[in-house]
């Protein structure tokens, strides 16, 4: 069950500084949840990582990739305004 949120709890969540608190391990992104959260396409997301322009991603079984999510969103916030 959630506590209600009250006027101090609802300011605090819209601080744009504030970052939300990731709590237990870290989570692993597989490519799609990669390219939906990012917008970028199969070959700009290898082409990035190749130049070490993008995350890079962890072998996670034989024929399986992902990326720590911390370090996608971490470059996510790190983009701005910039372009790709």
């Amino acid at each position: 069950m959630t506590e209600p949120r009250t006027p101090a709890t609802r300011s605090a969540s819209l601080q744009p500084d504030s970052k939300p608190q990731v709590a237990g391990p870290p989570r692993l992104l597989r490519f799609p949840a990669v390219r939906a959260r990012t917008g970028l396409s199969r070959s700009t997301i290898w082409r990035l990582e190749r130049r070490g322009a993008f995350p890079r991603h962890r072998r996670i079984s034989p024929n399986g990739v992902a990326w720590l999510e911390r370090e996608v969103s971490d470059w996510i916030e790190s983009r701005g305004d910039a372009t790709v």
